[in-house]
């Protein structure tokens, strides 16, 4: 039976494709079932190495055909799927989504969607639940794989061809366990670093397998299979892609040297493979958009019923677009590949047409936009050299009296003490995630789902408040600290503390205790060269983005579930942040300092608010846009407090 045909290997898409969705979805114990797109890649190179291997040793392959083939199965269904999100796609997104949003479509159309995500986010970040088309990132190293392999077979020598893709696999297999830990990103997103598992496919296409063989290897075939439902399951953990990956891959080549018998589970899986391309390419969009209708806490039901509409809706599909094309409906070559052309061209402009149409004549993204408080300078990045002294663009008069400490919250708190400080000056010093202590900061506890914020990180932060308390020491006009951070990453369970002993560091469980006396050994030092010190406790935060919810309400979207008033809930927040409140209160304690608060300007005994007289307090589910930050300035006279309250 030709390869294409076999009913194991489409089982084998309909697991991979079930992996996937369920992971989307978050059902089921698969942690990791990100990895049936690394089954996909495996078929994909295995199948069309094997198919372009047939044509060029029957000296009969086109360029010309294969590169039609391909088109006729892969983009009628495609396009389908990219108008029908374009056209929801306003409703749901945020002005900053939407523009995104256009990139997305581009790189889809291109086949670069890979690279434009690339820019845009982080895979496994939380942003990435937003891009309706994130998924066509492994569509595009597929369609880049197609570009670079028949030209291969075909220009170089039959006697290459094991060893060449042996060697390419080996270099980008190398190059991806080395971006893996220093880059996960680009190891995530870019050809360079995934074409090693198409060419493992392909490496399997090639292989000269006799039958002696092919009867060993289907011994190793039930072991192969229980690997593919157990690391899903249980990863091992490293990097991805890296040895999760590389065993998933091994499996698979596994499963396609050793053709498996028909049976009921194998058809039954096989069913599933048959619509998999059509309910890979369906079901994220849809995800997307019914979790962005609930803002957070999408309930179970409405992720089962995304779910079975993805089934549903694949099925027609694939029934009546992805079938029909492929079997040839429209007949003439030259009317299909100008009708593929026309509807790229013409959905390629509809997003911004969409968009155009739904468009506010309020400029969300600017309310939006990232508060960094007096500039980009001053947010310092982990990793850079520790600042020496503060940045002129950083302070607002040559001699400021007052200086802000902290992280991100701290950046978002600046404009409007800025704006309200009069005289005395202000002076900023943050670095985003690295809340201000000495001798102790907070890492991620799982560094391979947040590579930004590992161990690594933690030096960096608590070298850049050494360098705060070092360039105090040298602004004896400085004479008021405020420190300011949300306070939650060195009490939560995701986090690890990073603690220093000397000139060595050593991790300890995230704490309540641990992380006030660092707070303490901080007021003490900055109290020791003579200046004040003040904290300012974080403003309410949310489970939901409260931005989103604000400009989906103020654009007449479509909001569902409990947070459509856009308001924080006391309870909630109170319930969730306990270990902060409990942080705040012993900081107060042991470091005999004074905790302000935004709480009883914000909130009443239920509800907090969220906005005032229209205008955005927060900018997403907690640091306050630049608007917020000045209103509540101003209208709790919060520079005066602050300093009035500093000892």
């Amino acid at each position: 039976m030709p390869r294409y045909l076999r009913t194991d290997i489409q089982a084998l898409r309909g697991l991979a494709v079930f992996l996937v969705v369920l992971y989307h979805a978050r059902l089921g114990p698969f942690a990791a079932g990100y990895l049936g797109v690394d089954i996909f890649f495996v078929i994909s190179g295995f199948l069309i190495t094997g198919l372009v291997r047939t044509h060029v040793e029957q000296s009969r392959f086109s360029f010309c055909e294969f590169y039609y083939r391909r088109a006729k199965r892969l983009l009628p269904a495609a396009y389908v799927v990219i108008a029908l999100t374009t056209i929801a796609a306003p409703f749901f997104l945020s002005d900053v989504e939407l523009k995104e949003f256009q990139n997305q479509v581009f790189g889809a159309l291109t086949f670069t969607g890979n690279i434009v995500l690339w820019f845009q986010c982080d895979y496994f970040g939380g942003a990435a639940e937003t891009k309706p088309l994130l998924h066509f990132w492994s569509l595009a190293i597929e369609e880049q794989f197609y570009l670079l392999l028949p030209a291969f077979l075909v220009f170089a020598p039959r006697r290459w061809w094991l060893t060449g893709v042996g060697v390419l696999l080996v270099a980008s297999l190398s190059l991806c366990l080395y971006l893996a830990f220093r880059d996960p990103s680009t190891a995530f997103f870019l050809l360079p670093t995934r074409f090693w598992e198409m060419a493992v496919g392909s490496f399997g296409a090639l292989l000269p397998i006799s039958s002696s063989v092919a009867a060993k290897l289907s011994k190793l075939r039930l072991p192969a299979l229980a690997l593919l439902l157990y690391i899903p399951i249980v990863p091992i953990g490293s990097p991805h892609p890296g040895a999760d990956a590389a065993l998933v891959c091994l499996a698979t080549l596994i499963l396609l040297l050793a053709p498996s018998s028909d049976n009921v589970a194998v058809r039954g899986m096989a069913r599933i493979g048959d619509v998999s391309y059509s309910l890979y390419l369906i079901h994220w969009p849809v995800l997307v958009f019914v979790r962005a209708a609930w803002l957070a806490d999408t309930p179970a039901l409405a992720i089962y019923a995304a779910v079975a509409f993805s089934f549903v809706a694949s099925w027609v599909l694939y029934c009546f677009v992805e079938e029909p094309f492929r079997r040839g409906c429209v007949t003439s070559r030259m009317r299909l590949c100008s009708g593929l052309v026309a509807v790229a061209v013409l959905l390629g402009f509809s997003s911004s047409v969409a968009i155009a149409a739904t468009e506010s004549n309020i400029d969300f993204a600017n309310i939006r936009r990232f508060n960094v408080g007096l500039g980009p300078e001053c947010d310092f990045s982990p990793g850079s050299a520790p600042p020496h002294d503060i940045p002129r663009n950083c302070q607002t008069t040559d001699k400021p009296e007052l200086l802000v400490w902290g992280d991100s919250f701290a950046m978002a708190l600046v404009p409007g003490l800025a704006k309200t400080v009069g005289e005395t000056g202000l002076a900023q010093l943050t670095m985003g995630a690295c809340f201000p202590a000495i001798g102790l900061a907070a890492f991620s506890k799982d560094w391979t789902a947040s590579p930004s914020y590992a161990r690594a990180f933690g030096e960096n932060c608590v070298r850049f408040n050494d360098s705060v308390l070092a360039i105090l020491k040298s602004r004896p006009e400085i004479k008021s600290v405020v420190i300011s951070s949300p306070f939650s990453a060195p009490v939560s369970d995701g986090f690890m503390l990073l603690k220093r002993n000397k000139d060595t560091f050593t991790e300890v469980d995230a704490s309540v205790n641990a992380a006030a006396d660092a707070i303490k050994a901080l007021v003490e030092a900055v109290r020791a060269l003579g200046k004040r010190v003040v904290v300012l406790a974080p403003p309410p935060v949310a489970s939901f983005n409260i931005g989103d919810c604000l400009e989906r309400k103020a654009r007449g979207s479509i909001i569902l579930g409990p947070y459509s008033d856009c308001k924080i809930y006391v309870s909630e927040y109170r319930r969730s942040h306990s270990r902060t409140l409990e942080l705040l209160n012993q900081v107060a304690l042991k470091g005999d300092v004074e905790v302000i608060s935004y709480h009883d300007f914000l909130c009443d005994g239920t509800t907090c608010k969220t906005e005032i007289d229209g205008k955005f307090l927060y900018r997403d589910s907690g640091h306050l846009s630049y608007e917020g930050s000045e209103i509540i300035a101003r209208q709790t006279r919060l520079a005066e407090r602050l300093i009035e309250a500093a000892r």
